[in-house]
């Protein structure tokens, strides 16, 4: 079974569907995707399947650049961020709960920088999720 609640290589997903799977979540999901478009001008989002393990993810771009990942789950989704050395230091500096910035400290850095995960299932996480896109962006 893939991590994606979505795993069928030959049918991609669409917004229907993934508001299926995400049920009451999918609000965060919209919340999240009109944020970006409304403080950074752009969002798209670009459907990816990396491989049967993976399933289907869906990435946003905000101008070509790499934003966050989503990973659809059964009522929630996961969101991936990868931050450059730069952005990790402002999330260390931010106001974000300790146990965010531990998890980001500790992650391996590769040469695109250190990933983080965090579930979706609240509005706290999602305020969380919010201001990391922030980060990210500025």
């Amino acid at each position: 079974m893939s991590a994606s609640v979505f795993d069928d290589k030959s049918i991609k997903p669409d917004d229907n569907m993934l508001a299926a799977e995400l049920g009451a979540t999918k609000t965060f999901f919209d919340k999240i995707c009109m944020f970006i478009y409304q403080e950074f001008g752009e969002v798209t989002p670009e459907w990816k399947f990396y491989g049967q393990q993976s399933g289907w993810t869906l990435k946003l771009l905000n101008k070509k650049r790499n934003v966050l990942f989503i990973g659809p789950r059964k009522g929630y989704f996961l969101v991936t961020f990868i931050f450059g050395d730069k952005a990790v230091e402002k999330v260390m500096l931010s106001n974000l709960p300790d146990p965010i910035k531990t998890r980001l400290s500790g992650a391996k850095k590769y040469a695109e920088g250190r990933g983080i995960s965090l579930e979706i299932n609240t509005y706290e996480d999602l305020q969380n999720v919010l201001q990391l896109i922030s980060i990210k962006l500025q």
